[in-house]
């Protein structure tokens, strides 16, 4: 825990040391690596630009020849990535490294004072398969009487449902409210409209998916506490934190991670990239400089206001497939913005099948009118200009994917090369 107060230098000869060691092992002993020439050339003290990019298709093209040939002899679990995609990638993590993520969680935790240790209450909404699909009565979450934790299905969201959370909530009283930002938003939705006004978490946390600004700011008001917005991946090769000052640490001693522009060249403080990451911390399954598909823009200001170490990053822009395309070739995020002053939407979703038209789709609270209807479409207008046709689909609720996540942006396009010139 002393590492957060690190200063970067420190941080970053411990991260340097630690990658070469883990990159030299890997090259040595794992089949996908010792058996390309360009990594068995690489050796100590040279810089880890001078190995390749490792796409994820490669990776998944290649599994079995990056599983570390000891394997039988670790301790380790198998773990899956979401397949948001389409295609999943099922691999091994160490029991170590598994270990080591929640040392850094409890980490994170104690910065809004609540602690994975003090076995105190948290409740969680992230897509857990706590109940049976098909229910339609509560209960809709399940108790962890061990750890004293509350898990909520986040497939069970609807308005006739919403009203029994809020009680089982309140009665739970949890220190700590943890979830998908879209799911922990509906809970806040629902106690404001619901609740008894007696919930005080001490603050929340939101991962997994990309946490927008209303989102943000209906969580914050109802709950009268702090979001502490937190970055990870399943493969466990990166881990940027939101802090009690609203900063994003991209933490040094986690992983070894690049943020790269177009030109696969480092990016400046004040510039966006996508991540590159060697995740230090996973013998079982080496990833050296491994494209996942994440972007971030990078703080201009690298001066923490907390005093914790790490590289400082403004927001991250999430995948490539958090993006609009245009027919007059523009690439259009964060547009949130659109349902940012709606407060008679409960609920958005961003479509795109082709380049021309996107479909804004919706869900209605009380008091939607055609005044909303217009705000709406004038604040999409002002964001994707008039070579788009926009078009609005109301519903009752947005799908989920099987694993309980919602992606604000749902595309079909081929936008592999979207991210380049995101930070103008």
């Amino acid at each position: 825990a002393e590492s957060q107060h690190w200063e970067n230098e420190r941080l970053e000869a411990y991260q340097r040391e630690a990658m070469e060691s883990f990159v030299k092992d890997a090259i040595a002993d794992v089949p996908f690596y010792r058996d390309r020439e360009e990594y068995r050339e690489w050796g100590h003290g040279c810089g880890i630009g001078e190995l390749p990019v490792l796409p994820k298709q490669t990776v998944r093209e290649n599994r079995l020849a990056l599983v570390h040939p000891r394997l039988n002899r670790m301790k380790h679990v198998m773990m899956h990535t979401s397949g948001t995609s389409g295609q999943a990638l099922v691999f091994p993590i160490s029991a170590s490294c598994f270990q080591r993520e929640y040392a850094f969680r409890e980490i994170h935790y104690s910065w809004g004072d609540v602690s994975l240790r003090g076995k105190e209450k948290f409740a969680f909404c992230a897509g857990h398969p706590v109940v049976a699909p098909g229910r339609d009565k509560p209960p809709f979450w399940v108790y962890d009487a061990v750890n004293r934790h509350l898990f909520f299905s986040s497939y069970h969201l609807t308005e006739t449902n919403l009203p029994h959370y809020v009680r089982e909530l309140e009665s739970f009283a949890p220190v700590m409210l943890g979830g998908y930002p879209s799911s922990v938003y509906l809970l806040a939705l629902a106690c404001r409209k619901h609740g008894k006004g007696t919930l005080a978490p001490r603050s929340v946390y939101t991962f997994s998916e990309t946490l927008l600004g209303f989102q943000r700011a209906v969580i914050e008001e109802v709950f009268d506490c702090n979001v502490f917005n937190w970055y990870g991946s399943t493969e466990m090769c990166a881990n940027i934190v939101e802090c009690e000052a609203g900063e994003l640490h991209l933490k040094l001693e986690h992983s070894f991670v690049e943020v790269l522009n177009g030109d696969d060249a480092p990016c400046k403080p004040g510039e966006v990239g996508r991540l590159v990451c060697t995740g230090f911390g996973n013998p079982a399954f080496p990833l050296i400089r491994y494209d996942i598909g994440d972007s971030v823009k990078l703080s201009l200001d690298q001066t923490s206001r907390c005093g914790r170490g790490g590289i400082l990053v403004d927001e991250v822009l999430g995948r490539v497939e958090d993006y609009i395309a245009t027919p007059d070739g523009r690439i259009v995020g964060r547009l949130d913005h659109i349902f940012k002053d709606s407060v008679h939407v409960d609920e958005a979703q961003i479509v795109q099948d082709n380049v021309d038209e996107v479909v804004l789709r919706i869900v209605r609270g009380a008091g939607y009118s055609d005044t909303d209807e217009k705000q709406v479409l004038d604040e999409a207008r002002v964001r994707l200009g008039h070579v788009v046709r926009i078009k609005l689909e109301y519903v009752d609720r947005i799908p989920r994917s099987a694993n309980g996540k919602f992606r604000f942006v749902e595309s079909s396009l081929d936008r592999h090369e979207m991210l380049i010139g995101l930070g103008d």
